[in-house]
């Protein structure tokens, strides 16, 4: 697959391209990672992976609006005498408008770019996780597990308004297999309710001395993972999961001579939870947090300090994608969903008084990352215990990445 991919180079170059706009650029995304879960709780097992992932990708611009994108995903695990995952990325990006695009075949990972290939974001790449959503929702390991998305997805960017809606169908079931169809669908979206903006700048130079920035949003999102299929040879339960989240968010952000910026946040999210089953109540989850984050910005680096502080409680919750750190465990949802849970470790626990259905948690971040040219290192350590078990569950991840864009036409 990589033979064919780079052997395409030479006739793609060398074709007539009726728009002078249209060139041909190549994405390098290659990944070194370092990922050890130490867990705790009896709801789940630790691991540890460590690996390399290479994602080229051949990107041409059919016009001012449309973009065709060809690549590979590969990922190789320390240990393994094969490559973990080898999978083809196909799609096809059209922007009708600057603040709205379509995608079809390989997701994006919803990183805005500049031409450089650098990324235009405030937070440290350590914070990024997929569709930009908590753990709860979505587990950071899938990150590593199931790096690409193959769907369709719509992506908004405005000044009030900011969304990602997508269809991940993770297993096509074909008729008359003994197997089940796998699929999530989401829309997440944020809307700016309050913004004030102050800057100060030199008279005698243009550039801005400082500035700062208050910003109030309303994020909400919603997601469904379906497990089933209508034409399966297997009598097995079909289930749907839904997830939603709504809540408020506040941040404030001082940038002192395009030479450091300090950062703060505010957030107060709701999560709830239900399955496609009257029988099942559905759940619900509390999560307010406060974060800091500095960066030290160069013309060539960025050095960035990243610390979380939140309370989660959660009440019969439960998200297929996310970490099961944060699940509720009660007899039906065990009958639902393959939990890797130790039923045996909770029943002798030396807390008598327990109820799996109430999680109250205690969660802390922190994550060092230095840029510099396309290259990223980064250290991330979150900790996290449980009130009412008295456990403590750590997670330590370190990564050296690397984003580049080549031109050739």
């Amino acid at each position: 697959m990589a033979i064919a991919f780079f052997a395409l180079f030479p006739l793609l170059s060398r074709s007539q391209v009726s728009d002078s706009n249209s060139h041909l650029t190549v994405h390098v995304d290659a990944e070194g990672f370092f990922y050890d879960a130490e867990y705790g709780t009896p709801f789940a097992k630790g691991f540890t992976v460590t690996g390399f992932r290479l994602s080229p990708t051949l990107v041409y611009d059919i016009n001012e609006r449309a973009q065709l994108r060809v690549g590979f995903n590969s990922i190789l695990f320390a240990g393994m005498d094969s490559l973990y995952l080898l999978r083809p990325s196909l799609s096809l990006l059209y922007t009708p408008v600057p603040w709205l695009s379509f995608v079809a075949g390989t997701l994006l990972n919803g990183e805005r770019r500049t031409e450089n290939g650098e990324r235009e974001t405030l937070h440290p790449y350590t914070l990024t996780p997929l569709h930009q959503l908590p753990a709860p929702v979505i587990d950071p390991a899938r990150h590593i597990f199931n790096y690409q998305e193959d769907g369709i997805q719509i992506l908004t960017d405005t000044r009030i308004w900011n969304s990602e809606t997508w269809l991940d169908w993770t297993h096509y079931l074909v008729p008359w297999t003994p197997d089940q169809e796998l699929f999530t669908m989401g829309s997440r979206h944020e809307f700016v309710l309050l913004h004030f903006a102050y800057q100060n700048r030199d008279n005698t130079t243009p550039s801005t001395l400082f500035s700062r920035h208050f910003i109030a949003f309303l994020p909400v999102h919603f997601m469904a993972s379906h497990r089933g299929g209508e034409v399966k040879t297997i009598d097995t339960n079909t289930v749907t999961t839904f997830n939603e989240k709504v809540g408020l968010r506040f941040e404030y952000s001082f940038k002192h001579k395009e030479k450091s910026i300090n950062f703060f946040a505010l957030d107060l999210p709701f999560y709830f939870y239900h399955l496609d089953n009257k029988v099942d109540h559905g759940g619900k989850a509390f999560y307010p947090s406060i974060s800091y984050c500095w960066s030290r910005l160069n013309p060539n680096s960025q050095f960035s300090i990243f610390t979380s502080l939140g309370f989660w409680h959660g009440d019969h919750y439960f998200s297929a994608l996310g970490s099961p750190l944060f699940w509720s465990i009660n007899n039906y949802s065990l009958q639902h969903i393959p939990f890797t849970v130790n039923t045996q470790a909770i029943k002798q626990s030396n807390t008598q008084a327990f109820n799996p259905d109430l999680r109250n948690l205690l969660t802390y971040t922190l994550s060092f990352e230095h840029s510099f040219k396309g290259i990223a290192l980064g250290l991330k350590v979150d900790a996290l215990h449980d009130i009412d078990l008295k456990t403590n569950d750590f997670i330590f991840s370190f990564f050296l990445r690397y984003n580049g864009l080549f031109k050739i036409k």
